[in-house]
């Protein structure tokens, strides 16, 4: 396997802009929406407001996927981003495995020593939106693959799917923002372009290769620490 210099073109600064400004509003806007809706819960349990529970938590349980979606996009526009410091590649992918979202995964783990130089938080990021996408992509009951190994100066961290796949046409709009082949536009095409991004930001990139009933490979590649 070989690394070349990628050739991805740059992401446009005015989208990226964009996503900063409305993740920002829309933080504040649900700033008051919880706020509220916190009130309003305490006030029920004091008046015994009995049926009031059950719709105050779905409310809440919106918001705070409402909230996770803003927090998404900011990572997106580069917004909060951290200073980079070293990141154990071996300890983030065990973390990973113990949040829902790793029920069920296979580990490959990487020697304990191998690290990169990134954002802690954004390269999570980047890595729980490939688990995410590979587990909205694989069948049902399906085992997703990850894992990291050191190789050619880089550190690659791997996940592997058994979904579908995509055709060449599908495989090369992928990476980009709000492209989703979900009928109801589920995740709204954020997830690879969000670990895109975070890969560039860290002087790496993302590389995808699938074929139809294949599946599909996501590879982040970055430099070495």
């Amino acid at each position: 396997m070989t690394f070349p210099e990628g050739d991805e073109p740059s992401r446009n600064a005015e989208l990226a802009q964009f996503a900063a400004l409305v993740a920002h509003d829309f933080n504040n806007l649900l700033t008051g929406l919880l706020g509220n809706l916190e009130l309003l819960q305490a006030r029920a349990a004091r008046a015994g407001a009995a049926g009031l529970e059950s719709y105050i938590e779905g409310a809440c349980n919106a918001g705070a996927r409402a909230a996770a979606f803003a927090q998404r996009l900011l990572i997106f526009s580069g917004g909060g981003a951290q200073a980079p410091e070293l990141v154990p590649l071996a300890r983030l992918l065990r973390e990973l495995a113990a949040t829902p979202e790793g029920q069920g995964l296979a580990l490959q783990l990487p020697d304990e020593a191998l690290c990169v130089r990134a954002g802690p938080a954004g390269l999570r990021q980047a890595v729980l939106e490939l688990l995410r996408n590979a587990r909205e992509a694989g069948a049902q009951g399906a085992c997703a693959v990850l894992g990291a190994v050191a190789q050619d100066g880089w550190a690659v961290i791997t996940m592997r799917d058994n979904g579908p796949g995509m055709a060449p046409e599908i495989l090369a709009q992928a990476r980009g923002l709000l492209f989703t082949t979900r009928a109801n536009g589920a995740g709204r095409g954020l997830g690879l372009a969000i670990a895109a991004r975070i890969a560039e930001g860290a002087g790496g990139r993302l590389e995808l290769v699938s074929a139809p009933g294949a599946g599909c490979v996501a590879r982040l590649i970055l430099p070495l620490a």
